[in-house]
């Protein structure tokens, strides 16, 4: 039996889909469904037309439904859960190791930090000088990113192989055109989404995103 993920094309759930076409878990251990946040429906799989708020009352995305019935929610432990199922695949270091706890602690900063700045901007209430704090406020994090973890031309933010973290920031780096923000100023920001948009799997998974929710 396998889990259910609900995710949306364009949010932070899209992030834990990549990682699980990049496992090759999509059909056997993880089925896709895609919830609708506006609405708070779902739109496909088994529990289609269903409200969202039955699943997770949080009502945010991803929520991971596993076998037994547990639900996991946020973005940390769904993207890990996801990586443990394809160990061979390297989404996550092997459970111990140093390595390990360093992709926790970019996924804690990407969550807590980067995601948290981008929220407001989402919010049609944000606006003047709040908007221009708010802005400043998540420059400083993208500016962080690109000096820091991404310093020397680093192609991943974890060893020498595409992890779960690298999904999650790579959709983030996707919403700068939904809020008005201009990356151009982070070349090197520009540079690794774009690198990450064009791996087979990613395009893959865009694309059955795509096709689902037509």
């Amino acid at each position: 039996m396998a889990a259910k993920l609900f995710y949306t094309p364009t949010s932070c759930g899209a992030a834990s889909y990549i990682a699980a076409v990049r496992g090759g878990l999509v059909g056997s251990k993880v089925q896709p469904c895609e919830a609708d946040i506006r609405s708070h429906k779902i739109v496909t799989g088994p529990d289609a037309g269903r409200s969202f708020y039955d699943v997770n009352p949080k009502g945010n995305v991803p929520a991971l439904v596993l076998p037994d019935g547990t639900l996991l929610n946020e973005n940390a432990p769904v993207l890990q859960w996801i990586a443990d199922q394809a160990p061979d695949c390297k989404l996550a270091p092997a459970w111990g190791t140093s390595e390990r706890y360093l992709l926790q602690a970019k996924l804690s900063y990407l969550g807590t930090e980067v995601h948290a700045a981008f929220r407001p901007l989402f919010n049609p209430a944000t606006k003047g000088e709040t908007r221009d704090a708010v802005i400043a406020d998540l420059k400083t994090k993208l500016k962080y990113v690109a000096e820091h973890e991404l310093a020397g031309g680093r192609k991943y933010l974890v060893g020498d192989d595409f992890t779960v973290a690298d999904s999650y920031l790579y959709v983030m780096l996707g919403w700068p055109q939904y809020v008005g923000v201009d990356l151009a100023e982070f070349p090197a920001l520009v540079a690794y989404r774009d690198r990450i948009g064009a791996l087979d799997f990613v395009k893959r998974a865009h694309e059955e995103m795509a096709a689902a929710s037509k």
